[in-house]
This record gives C-alpha cells, structure tokens and sequence, in this order.
C-alpha cells in the first residue's frame, strides 16, 4: 500500500515536471551528467592533444610529428570499442559499463605523464580513446536513449553542450592542471574528474527510468503500468541479432553517411588555426576566432535538438549536412571579412550537430531497447570511415592546389552523404514482427 502511494506521488509529480521543464528534475540530471561525460571524453581523446603531445615531447625529449603520427593508430582503439562496450552494456548493463571505463579511461590518462617511451604513449593513449568511447558514446548514450524516446534529439541536443564547451575550455583546464602539478602529475587533475564521475554514476545513475519509478521522457507512469515494464524488461530477449543487424541495408547506410558527417567536421575543425593562418591571420588572432566559433555552438547544441523534434531526423540530419557544404563553400572566401566570420558562425553552430543527430538516427531506427546492440554495429563502421579525414584532407592538400582543392573535396564528400541520408529508410524496426 505504501509503495503504491509513493509511486502514485511518483507519477504526479512526474507530470507536474512535464509541463514545467519537459525532462523533470532526474530528466535534466541524466542530461547534466551526460554532457559533463562529452566533456571529459572529447577533451580526453581529441582536443586534449594540442597540450598533450608538446607537454610530453618537451618532458621526454620524444620526437613530436612522431607522437602525433602515433595518436592516430593508438586512436583506432575507439573502433573496437563499439562492438565490446555494446556487449558489456547488453550483459550487465549500461551503468556498470560506464562505471568500470570510466575508471579505466582515468588510469590510463594519469598515466600517460609518465609515459617516457613512444610505446608507452601509444598504448595509454590507446586505453584512452577505447575506455573514453566506451563510457561516454557507447553507455552514456545508452542511458540517454533509454530515459528519452520521444525526447531524444531534444536531450541529446542539450547533452552536446558539453563538446562544444569541451572545444573552448578542456584545453586551458588541462594546461591549468600541468602548471599546478607539473607535467608528470598533471593529467591526474582530470583523470580525477573520471574517478569522481564514476562515483557519482554508483550512486544517483539509473539505467532507465522505470528504476526510480518513473516513465521515458517524465510521462505520467501508474502503478501496474510500471510492474508491467519490469516485468517485460526482466523477461526481455533482444530479438536481434548481429548477423541480422549487418545484413539490413540501412544499418550500412546509417554507419557510412553518419561517418561522412564527421569526415567534414573533422576536416574542417582540424585545419581552422592553419587555415586562418594561411589567410595572414596571427596564431594568436586564429585561436581567438576559432574558441568563438566553438563557444557559438553553443546555441546548435540546443538547435539542432530543437529542429529533430520539429521535421523529424532524416530532414534535420539532411538539413544538417546541407549546413556542413554551404558553410564549406563560404569558407572558401575566407579572405573577406564577412564572409569569414559568417563560416565560423556556422562551422561553430554544426559542431554539436553530429553527435545529437547521428546518435538520433540510430536511435530512431533502432528504439529504446534494440538501440545498444545496434550501436555495437553502427559505431564501429562510423569509426572506420571518420578514420578517412585526414587521409581525404591530404590528398586535396597536397594534389588539388592547397586549402581550396581540399574544402572542395570535402564539399564533395557533403555531397555524397546528403544522398546516403535520401536514400535512409528511417522507419523503426518493429522487434515484434522480426
């Protein structure tokens, strides 16, 4: 009697939050810790190495265009950690998953200070992009996925701040963090943010809301309505397997196109400062456009979330990758003022773009609880076909007349994924007529 009382006040207050917020208070707390969890991981394995490798290159007298070749094998790491951390989530669950990567991916980062050796670097920093991915693009978006349904784009919009600030300030927390304590024990300032993290998913993170006694996306939940959920979760079998997921063509589709989008973003993100810089901007002055460019984007983590709810994925996705050509092709006349300033603006909206929206994508074909086994699949051939982007970069650069031949290529590339996306049935699989 007791229980059903308080999980009657459960339900009210639940649908007193949905007309306040939309997400409720545990809502907007599974989206908080989300996008602190962006954070550390998009710092950790991208934008941490323009602090990481000079700082290890002077300490260790290493060889620097040695250690940036190396980062980027060790980062394949995050290829088969689609596929690994799935299965851990589909075994134990997501929580338990994120917890013991998040412990993982904070020893092998503060480590890495004392990583004297090239083997050394490229084996901890492998550890950091495998664990990395696995507890915040794998689990956390797991748990997102399964707390919002019908939400998803809009949370994940507002869980994609937490990259884009990661752009702006991951950098200066960690140079912030060697100045304290010295190169050798500096990456332990973050290592310890992870170690805090995992603590608090042990004590307040639940895999789905129905845990806590409350329904996807904060929607009123009766009593009966609840035991029947954990009664269907506790009999659950995904009636999927992977042999089925590899051999629908849409799972390809999905997985290259979604891929293309970050040969784009990757391409043009990485290339900003030099490209400013070429145009005969100072480092200085470049560095300044591109953290306001960053810190813009702000307002796509929000955007693009918004846009989802509003025309659905397929159009906003499309919509999306339309965005990535056009600011591409501004960029080219750079040398203007205007229009400069105009493509930073909208290189800076796209950048929390790619994650919301492809993490949406998946979820959309795949819901709720087909969406970690899917995943498994989609990441890794994303990964592989991200992996292309330096490799397409320098090729424009170095056989299609510099920067120019380059963004053209890219623009291409734009292209391409616009038609995989038209021609991506995004209809939901129905696990009960497989």
């Amino acid at each position: 009697m007791t229980n059903n009382a308080t999980l009657d006040k459960t339900a009210e207050y639940a649908d007193f939050e949905t007309q306040k917020t939309g997400f409720g208070v545990r809502g907007w707390s599974i989206i908080a810790f989300q996008a602190v969890m962006f954070w550390v991981a998009a710092g950790a394995i991208t934008h941490g190495l323009n602090v990481t490798l000079p700082a290890l290159s002077k300490t260790y007298n290493l060889d620097y265009n040695t250690l940036l070749a190396l980062a980027t094998p060790a980062s394949w790491a995050s290829i088969p950690a689609g596929p690994v951390t799935a299965w851990l989530c589909e075994k134990k669950g997501a929580k338990f998953n994120i917890i013991l990567c998040l412990l993982a991916c904070g020893l092998c980062f503060g480590l890495l200070g004392y990583a004297s050796s090239l083997l050394s670097f490229s084996l901890l920093f492998a550890g950091v992009c495998f664990f990395g991915t696995g507890f915040a693009y794998v689990g956390g978006t797991s748990i997102v996925t399964s707390w919002f349904v019908r939400k998803a784009g809009l949370a994940l919009g507002w869980c994609t701040v937490g990259q884009t600030f990661s752009s702006a300030f991951f950098v200066p927390a960690l140079a912030a963090s060697f100045a304290i304590m010295g190169v050798q024990h500096g990456f332990w300032g973050i290592a310890s943010m992870m170690f805090v993290l995992a603590i608090v998913t042990t004590l307040f993170i639940h895999n789905k809301p129905e845990d806590i006694g409350l329904a996807p996306d904060n929607e009123r939940i009766t009593p009966a309505q609840l035991a029947e959920r954990q009664k269907q979760h506790d009999a659950y079998q995904c009636p999927l397997t992977v042999a089925q997921i590899l051999r629908m063509k849409d799972v390809w589709l999905m997985g290259i196109a979604t891929g293309a989008i970050y040969v784009m973003l990757v391409g043009v993100v990485s290339q900003i400062v030099p490209r400013l810089m070429s145009s005969g901007y100072s480092l200085e002055t470049a560095i300044f456009y591109m953290s306001a460019s960053a810190l813009f984007g702000t307002f796509g983590a929000f955007g693009w979330g918004w846009l989802n709810q509003r025309i659905g994925v397929k159009k906003a996705i499309m919509t999306y990758t339309v965005w990535w050509i056009v600011a591409i092709v501004v960029n080219l006349f750079a040398d203007n003022v205007y229009m400069l300033w105009i493509s930073l603006l909208m290189i800076g909206f796209s950048l929390p773009g790619a994650t919301n929206l492809s993490t949406a994508l998946i979820a959309t074909k795949f819901p709720r609880r087909l969406y970690i086994r899917a995943i498994g699949i989609v990441h890794p051939i994303q990964s592989i076909i991200r992996c292309f982007s330096f490799s397409i970069l320098a090729f424009g650069l170095a056989y299609l007349g510099g920067y120019t031949g380059a963004y053209l290529l890219l623009a291409a590339v734009g292209v391409v994924t616009l038609l995989l996306f038209l021609i991506t049935d995004v209809t939901p699989v129905d696990e009960h007529n497989l």
